[in-house]
């Protein structure tokens, strides 16, 4: 089959629900409805609706396919994605993401593949800044250094796209925190204190106090506000994170001072940080009161 006709066979067989939705609903396929997907797929593998589910499936209900081949179908799925769709959206899901470590589902020699696969891609298609995004988005959590090189990639490809510096406040963000793994919901799962004080901490630092693109700068101070303050072990911890976060706003709003956003963010990060630095304070008035 050709790549026009596999492409249009994909259109007919796509619907209107986000990949995120159809990641979703498939983790709540029965063993039975997943292992129709897989003649489904078979049958037709460019029926990217249905190999979506079936990442959701793998990746939320892992315990019920079993460890294993739960771990050999993602791998399958995601590495056929790479081959064939590189520039897919499916392909930056975190239902699609393999990890080399950290929890039942990692899959270091998967990782491996996958990683080599999207670096194949980014070289023999050099101007196609989603694959680039892609790629980074794979390489977040576990290769900072590579992911950031991939999006200034895509960021010179594609200067008007907002998304890349969306992207990069994002990296330079759980980068400062030394953020290693999210959690099913996005929430930071675990940080890693040796990259809390690590080389790509330190240059995240110095890309955050030097850059002058707003929207960089704020996405990195949400990040270290909203994380921030979940991973802080101390109150007073968290109006360091939030006074950081301040100081990043206040910056994007000097930049750009027409977009009433960074004003909104850099009032409500003051607001917080106040409440809780009043509930430290012995004189103060108390949380609750």
């Amino acid at each position: 089959m050709c790549a026009f006709a596999a492409r249009a066979q994909v259109r007919i067989r796509t619907t209107m629900q986000t990949p995120e939705q159809l990641a979703q609903e498939g983790g709540n396929l029965s063993t039975a409805q997943a292992r129709e997907l897989e003649q489904q797929v078979e049958k037709n593998p460019h029926d990217l609706d249905a190999r979506n589910k079936l990442l959701g499936y793998y990746f939320y209900q892992w315990m019920q396919a079993g460890e294993e081949a739960a771990r050999a179908a993602r791998r399958r799925h995601v590495l056929w994605l790479i081959e064939n769709y590189p520039d897919s959206p499916l392909i930056a899901l975190y239902e699609t993401s393999i990890d080399p470590k950290g929890h039942s589902l990692a899959d270091p020699e998967g990782y491996d593949q996958a990683r080599a696969a999207l670096l194949k891609k980014t070289e023999e298609q050099r101007t196609n800044a989603r694959i680039f995004g892609n790629a980074a988005k794979f390489l977040q959590l576990n290769d900072r250094v590579t992911a950031e090189q991939l999006l200034l990639v895509a960021q010179q490809l594609e200067p008007g796209n907002g998304e890349w510096a969306w992207r990069l406040g994002f990296l330079y963000g759980i980068g400062v925190l030394g953020v290693d793994a999210l959690a099913f919901n996005g929430q930071p799962a675990s940080v890693d204190p040796l990259e809390q004080d690590g080389p790509f901490a330190a240059k995240a630092k110095k890309e955050l106090e030097t850059s002058k693109n707003p929207m960089l700068l704020a996405v990195a101070g949400n990040v270290i506000a909203r994380y921030g303050t979940i991973l802080a072990p101390s109150e007073r911890d968290r109006v360091g994170y939030l006074t950081r976060a301040e100081q990043l706003y206040a910056r994007a709003q000097a930049l750009d001072p027409k977009n009433p956003s960074w004003t909104q963010m850099l009032q409500q990060t003051r607001a917080w940080r106040a409440q809780m630095q009043s509930s430290e304070d012995p004189d103060g008035p108390k949380r609750g009161k």
